[in-house]
């Protein structure tokens, strides 16, 4: 079984050494690397000990191609580790007569070049590092199975709470372990328990560096775990909102169809059919039989798929009396159907639980002072989805699809409403707004289960191929599977090949250098901060820019952060700590500007600031505050033809670098005038 090892462990290093990024990528990379080159605290949960890692990699390995690779190479170190278990796992399960190795290759090559896992192998990012959790959890609880050595048992406990640091994933194996062990019916003595609860308390006591490390106000500090309140807010992930995830889980928040199917950003089937052949058109387009050969061939790439999965599924009921296959399967359909379940994802056409049960209650009041004779009103997910495709008309064309658009007789209703409500003295109340559609591909949620998925094809293929009678066709199959990794290896390969993109890293850099020497610049979200973060703390790289995010600004521990961090900013004593976030932009710039330079993202609204200058124009992949339109003009053509750096502009599959070689496109355009 060495040689089988062998050759994981060098397709991994030679797939992942071909195609892993030497930068930074877009999303929370460049917030981790920033956060380990300075032991700084990430966006919640904080993931504390891959940022622990992330210092300790940067220290034995910055010194080759600086802190960005390094932390890129856990990722590239984990998943290779992940599959070699992966192997371990398929072995263990098959029954002995199976060609076992040749079956555990199979389902860990494949796993090595699948779309998801690949995508996460390249980048840094706590998802590789939480994968190697979850693959020992089931690797130690099938060694429990053959010992009844409890100390497996032990270990499991610990890796799954000591791994919640990398990421929350680490639990997920715990509940089918726990129903796994109660099937065994063994009996544990109470020094079980109690070494138990000794561990548990022992991996959970990685979470006590948030604390620490912010009471010595580093960096990057997000959220200031330093104060207990605090501290709890990061573990429980409040930023994102006071519902918990198990409260949100009970009212979906996209149609089921959706969800399991093939929406954009968020459908699984069209996810785990996109993981070893790539469809045609995209993962999320539902697929028809269409004029073009694109068009059919995702058709038919969709039915062979579908087909092979339920194939899978045949052939793991063959084998439903091995607990090992039962646990491989559970784990598959928690991690999948679970998981599709439990997270909700949103597709931007319904409001969240408590806003849908408050307008329900409101509007069954309200119906009693309508008359009969206008019609009840249509549901509130095809209220948002009419009210969002009203408003992107323009204006002069409102009017009149409201008047005549069939379409539009759920808005007719509404304002019919209001207008019989308003003859009472009464008013209608606007319906809730629905939750933003989820911003980028959730693909990676649901990586335990195309990995598991990959055991179970494994075990399959044996379940079948044992009931082969001729063996040149079991000869020929089995080197089908042998090489049935370079099917996914070839169609992602140009996908995942991260080594010369450097978009990030030039996105960040061109964005700095459109700032003057000790400017401002205030940023909205995650991909135009976290690169800049990057920058500065990692690569110590325009430090003289003061970076703003406004989306942070409104929480009091950022302000005070800013303040701390920049202490040559002008600000009245007190007059930072009032207010919204905006309020807080507002006084920087009005103690600041004109003697600093002020500058926002491209994005920006300039009305919002329309109190300071009417003139914010764009000098690049900035806008500059009160420079005149020519000046600007000038200057918009000079960075652009000469200041910026742009490397190899290849989306590579990543909507990031899509959106921003599409930015430079517009910019292009705009100079050319």
């Amino acid at each position: 079984m060495a040689k089988y090892r062998l050759a994981i462990l060098l397709l991994g290093i030679i797939g992942y050494g071909l195609t892993m990024a030497r930068s930074l990528s877009f999303w929370d990379c460049g917030e981790y690397i920033a956060a380990a080159n300075v032991l700084g605290i990430a966006h919640p949960p904080g993931n504390p000990l891959f940022v622990l890692l992330g210092r300790v990699f940067i220290l034995l390995f910055g010194w080759f191609n600086g802190p960005a690779f390094a932390v890129n190479l856990i990722s590239a170190i984990s998943s290779i580790l992940c599959c070699l278990l992966i192997f371990e796992i398929t072995i263990k399960i098959l029954p002995k007569e199976l060609c076992k190795p040749k079956l555990g290759f199979f389902a860990a090559s494949i796993s090595l070049f699948g779309n998801t896992f690949w995508f996460n192998a390249v980048e840094a990012g706590a998802y590789a590092t939480s994968m190697l959790a979850i693959m020992l959890q089931i690797w130690l609880t099938l060694k429990w199975k053959e010992t009844s050595n409890n100390k497996y048992l032990l270990s499991i406990l610990y890796i799954s709470f000591l791994g919640l640091s990398f990421h929350t994933f680490c639990l997920l194996p715990l509940p089918v372990i726990f129903i796994f062990v109660l099937i065994k019916k063994r009996k544990f003595p109470l020094k079980f328990f109690f070494a138990a609860a000794f561990l548990v308390a022992l991996g959970l006591s990685s979470q006590l560096y948030l604390p620490i490390r912010s009471s010595t106000e580093p960096l990057m500090n997000q959220n200031n775990p330093a104060q207990l309140e605090n501290f709890l807010d990061v573990l429980s992930r409040k930023q994102y909102g006071d519902m918990n995830m198990f409260e949100r889980a009970l009212y979906r928040r996209a149609s089921v169809a959706g969800q399991f199917g093939f929406s954009e950003n968020i459908g699984y089937l069209g996810y785990h059919l996109n993981q070893w052949v790539p469809a045609p058109l995209g993962a999320q387009e539902p697929g028809t039989w269409g004029k073009s050969f694109l068009e059919k061939l995702q058709f038919i790439h969709r039915i062979v798929f579908q087909f092979l999965i339920i194939a899978v599924f045949a052939g793991i009921w063959l084998c439903r009396k091995n607990l090992g296959v039962l646990l491989v399967s559970s784990m598959f359909l928690l991690s999948s159907i679970g998981l599709v379940l439990y997270l909700n994802l949103a597709d931007g056409t319904r409001a969240e639980s408590y806003g849908t049960k408050w307008w329900n209650a409101q509007t069954k009041e309200l119906r009693k002072s309508v008359p009969d004779s206008i019609p009840n009103l249509p549901s509130l997910s095809e209220l948002n989805s009419l009210f969002s495709f009203y408003y992107a008309l323009p204006s002069e064309m409102q009017g009149m699809w409201l008047k005549s658009a069939p379409k539009a007789e759920g808005l007719r209703t509404i304002f019919a409403w209001d207008e019989a409500l308003r003859e009472q003295g009464k008013r209608m109340i606007n319906p809730p707004k629905a939750v933003r559609k989820e911003v980028r591909n959730r693909d990676y949620f649901f990586t335990p289960a195309f990995l598991f998925f990959a055991i179970m094809t494994a075990v399959a293929c044996g379940a079948g191929l044992e009931r082969v009678k001729s063996s040149s066709i079991k000869k020929f199959a089995m080197l089908g599977l042998m090489c049935a990794w370079l099917v996914p290896f070839i169609s992602n390969f140009s996908t995942h090949n991260r080594s010369r993109d450097f978009i990030a890293r030039d996105f960040a850099m061109n964005v700095l250098n459109s700032v003057p020497q000790n400017g401002i610049l205030i940023t909205y979200g995650d991909n135009d901060t976290f690169p800049l973060w990057y920058m500065q703390m990692a690569e110590n790289y325009r430090t003289d820019v003061v970076v703003i995010n406004e989306s942070l600004a409104y929480s009091d521990w950022y302000r005070a952060q800013i303040l701390r961090q920049y202490s040559d900013l002008n600000l009245e004593s007190g007059e930072w700590e009032a207010g919204s976030g905006r309020n807080f932009i507002h006084n920087v710039i009005r103690n600041n500007w004109p003697e600093r330079s002020v500058n926002f993202m491209i994005g920006v609204n300039s009305a919002d600031y329309a109190e300071f200058s009417e003139n914010v124009p764009l000098v690049g992949l900035v806008r500059n505050l009160g420079m005149e339109k020519e000046v600007a003009d000038s200057l918009l053509v000079e960075n652009l033809t000469k200041n910026y750096r742009y490397s190899e502009l290849k989306a590579r599959g990543q909507e990031a670098n899509q959106q921003t070689i599409g930015l430079y496109r517009h910019l292009e355009r705009l100079a050319s005038r």
